[in-house]
C-alpha cells in the first residue's frame, strides 16, 4: 500500500473539527493551544472532554502529546515550517443503495479518511467506500475494509473498478470484450459469479487503494457531558 494514502484511522466529523481547530490555532499563533484554550475554542464545559478527543486523535496517528508540557499537543500532519496540514479529508460513503457516488460525495458525512494531498492532486476527485462481502477477498479486499476510489470512466482491462449496476455499487475486476463487459469477483468461493453486462450500468471510478478495516477500528468518542455538542 502506498504510504501516502493513509495516515491514521478514519476521523468522524467531530474529531475532524477538533483537529482543524488545533491546526488553525497553530497557524495563527505559531504554537499549539493549551487544553483550556482548546476547550474554550470548542465550547466544551470540561477538560475531560478535550482529553477524550485528543486521546482518539493520538490513537489514530494525527498528533502526539508530550508529558508534563504546558502546550503538549504536537500535530503530526504539519510540515517542518509549521504550515497547513498536508492532508485532505475524503468522505466515506456507503457502497449500497447509491445510484451515483458523486452525489453522495457532495453531501454531509460523519466519517472521513485523510490522505496525502498529492494523491488528490494526482488523482483528482476521490471518495472512499466501505466494502461489504467477501467477493474480492483474493484481491485483499475484505468486508469492512475501506476502498479509495478515483472518479473516472477511463479504465482498462484488469483494473479494479467501482461500477454502478442498477442501484448498487460493486467493486470488481473489469474486463471488456467486444460489446460485453464482465465484472469478475476475485474469490475462490464458487458462490461469487462474474457479472456480465451490456448496458444499464456505468463505471463510477477506479480503485486506488485498500485500507484494511483492522487498521481503522478506532471509534468515535462521545463524551457523556458533551452529548449536545455539534
Amino acid at each position: 500500500m502506498d504510504e501516502r494514502f493513509y495516515v491514521g484511522g478514519p476521523l468522524t466529523s467531530k474529531q475532524r473539527r477538533v483537529l482543524e481547530t488545533i491546526e488553525l490555532y497553530v497557524r495563527a499563533k505559531g504554537e499549539p493551544p493549551t487544553l483550556d484554550e482548546l476547550r474554550t475554542s470548542l465550547g466544551f464545559k470540561s477538560l475531560r472532554t478535550v482529553t477524550q478527543y485528543l486521546e482518539a486523535l493520538e490513537k489514530k496517528g494525527f498528533l502526539l502529546r508530550r508529558k508534563h508540557a504546558h502546550r503538549n499537543i504536537e500535530l503530526r500532519t504539519l510540515d517542518n515550517k509549521g504550515s497547513a496540514a498536508t492532508l485532505v479529508a475524503v468522505p466515506v460513503v456507503a457502497n449500497v443503495g447509491c445510484d451515483d457516488l458523486s452525489l453522495f460525495a457532495a453531501e454531509q458525512h460523519d466519517e472521513f479518511l485523510h490522505v496525502d494531498k498529492t494523491i488528490a492532486e494526482e488523482a483528482g476527485e476521490i471518495v472512499a467506500v466501505r466494502a461489504m462481502g467477501e467477493s474480492m477477498a483474493d484481491a485483499g479486499i475484505k468486508s469492512g475494509d475501506y476502498i479509495l476510489v478515483q472518479f473516472t470512466n477511463q479504465v482498462s482491462n484488469g483494473d479494479r473498478v467501482a461500477a454502478i449496476v442498477g442501484d448498487m455499487v460493486t467493486v470488481k475486476r473489469y474486463e471488456r470484450r467486444g460489446g460485453v463487459v464482465v465484472l469478475y469477483p476475485e474469490s475462490k468461493d464458487p458462490k461469487y459469479k462474474p457479472i456480465v453486462l451490456r448496458e444499464d450500468f456505468k463505471i463510477a471510478g477506479k480503485v486506488l487503494c485498500v485500507i484494511p478495516a483492522a487498521i481503522a477500528q478506532q471509534q468515535e468518542v462521545v463524551p457523556v457531558s458533551e452529548e449536545e455538542w455539534r
